[in-house]
């Protein structure tokens, strides 16, 4: 009984530790696959995010490439929205 307790627990235990190491990367994975797009909403979590960085370069690029996307977004240009968007996702990142 005793070694079939043990057993059930090495296999639980293992399934487990497989589960939760791979939770990352199925997030990471999905990040990236996201599309976002060029509208109000996005826009405004996005500005919502910067706001909530640290002071520096990094911030003011995206504050700047976002500030950008909004004109686009304004001339209904929504290629070049993406592109600004993009852009400034890719300064939060630094």
């Amino acid at each position: 009984m005793r070694r079939i307790v043990f057993v059930v627990h090495l296999v639980l235990g293992t399934l487990g530790s497989a589960a939760l190491a791979s939770v990352p990367l199925t997030v990471a994975v999905a990040h990236e696959e996201h599309k976002m797009e060029c509208n109000e909403t996005s826009i405004n979590a996005m500005n919502t995010d910067i706001q909530a960085m640290e002071d520096g370069e990094a911030k003011t690029t995206a504050m700047k490439e976002m500030e950008m996307a909004k004109g686009m977004m304004a001339k209904k240009d929504m290629n070049a929205c993406m592109e600004h968007m993009h852009k400034a996702m890719e300064a939060m990142e630094e």
